[in-house]
């Protein structure tokens, strides 16, 4: 067997067991063991788990497997002291991993992808898992849910920013972000902008989650409901990011006119998503992960291409104006209505 096939057979093993890679990573990082150890100096394993109130040599198993992987770096005597990809998962870094090696491998996706097959005969994985669905088990599972805000408030890509800095929202007065989690988006907007009011429409139990010190000193409000029964009208712009791949394309075809029916004929309307790529050796392997990862939460839901969402678009009544890239992996979509 030549070396090259001895390589490919080694990368292709440790992509098998990548579950447990990632499982280590979620167990550091529940632990905040990146944010214990300075960035210049060592640390004794000793004192890191009395710190995290954990057994000092099962805890040097788990980093001595990370540091097989370039994450974190241990010595023979037990010392730890951090990698450029450790730094990574620390809270300080910007476009930190933490909140993404937290949320990847929570219990409600977890067991969700145990039943990914379901999806190949037409069942939902998350379904099948928890007996209910994606949204319900984020309002019985409050923890998680505030998990999920702020994995999405804190996306490795910087979207929120990108999107700010990629659209012009000098002339804009009022937005409405539908689904709009704990509002990081609309915040990023607002600082830049001294004219622009937001409003996150989210569920109940999102917007209860919202810190008063979160909204902009008054001007973020916030709104509960569900997008399927209507939206705050008269808005300038009303932003769905990462909204509709949630959905299959019967649900996300209703947002959308929900949208349409709260919009003026001045109102423009941004969605904000990845483009699919159908061709994978061109496409963002990211990407792909995440089309799986609604696969197994949603079913029928997906990213799109431009095409697709043109459609969608056209369905519910407007026309597709613009695709603006961003600097992050999402692109701006405005749609104006017909």
């Amino acid at each position: 067997m030549s070396g090259g096939d001895d390589d490919d057979r080694l990368e292709l093993d440790l992509l098998i067991r990548g579950f447990q890679v990632s499982r280590i990573i979620r167990l550091v990082a529940d632990l905040e063991i990146a944010d214990r150890i300075d960035p210049e100096r060592p640390t004794n394993i000793a004192g890191l788990a009395d710190a995290c109130g954990v057994l000092a040599e099962p805890l040097l198993r788990a980093l001595r497997a990370l540091a097989a992987f370039g994450i974190f770096r241990v010595d023979a005597e037990g010392t730890v002291s951090h990698t450029p990809r450790s730094l990574l998962l620390r809270t300080d870094t910007p476009d930190s991993l933490h909140h993404s090696a937290r949320f990847w491998t929570t219990r409600g996706s977890w067991r969700a992808w145990e039943f990914l097959e379901a999806a190949l005969h037409g069942k939902v994985p998350h379904e099948e898992a928890w007996g209910t669905d994606r949204f319900g088990y984020l309002s019985d599972n409050p923890a998680e849910g505030r998990l999920f805000d702020a994995f999405m408030a804190n996306f490795p890509d910087d979207r929120h920013n990108a999107l700010a800095a990629a659209y012009d929202f000098s002339n804009v007065g009022l937005i409405v972000d539908v689904g709009g989690g704990n509002g990081e988006s609309l915040r990023r907007i607002i600082a830049r902008h001294a004219g622009v009011r937001g409003i996150v429409f989210d569920r109940p139990e999102v917007i209860a989650a919202i810190p008063s010190e979160m909204l902009a000193g008054g001007r973020i409000t916030t709104q509960a409901g569900s997008f399927f029964d209507g939206l705050p009208p008269g808005a300038d712009r009303y932003m769905l990011i990462r909204v509709l791949h949630d959905w299959p394309d019967e649900d996300a075809r209703r947002i959308l006119q929900s949208c349409r029916a709260a919009m003026s004929d001045d109102s423009r309307l941004l969605i904000v998503e990845a483009l699919m790529e159908p061709d994978p050796s061109v496409g963002s392997r990211t990407e792909y992960l995440i089309d799986m990862q609604m696969m197994a939460m949603f079913g029928r839901a997906r990213e799109r291409t431009q095409s697709e969402y043109g459609g969608l678009l056209a369905e519910a009544g407007f026309d597709l104006v613009k695709v603006s890239p961003t600097a992050s992996s999402v692109s701006i979509m405005e749609a104006a209505p017909r």
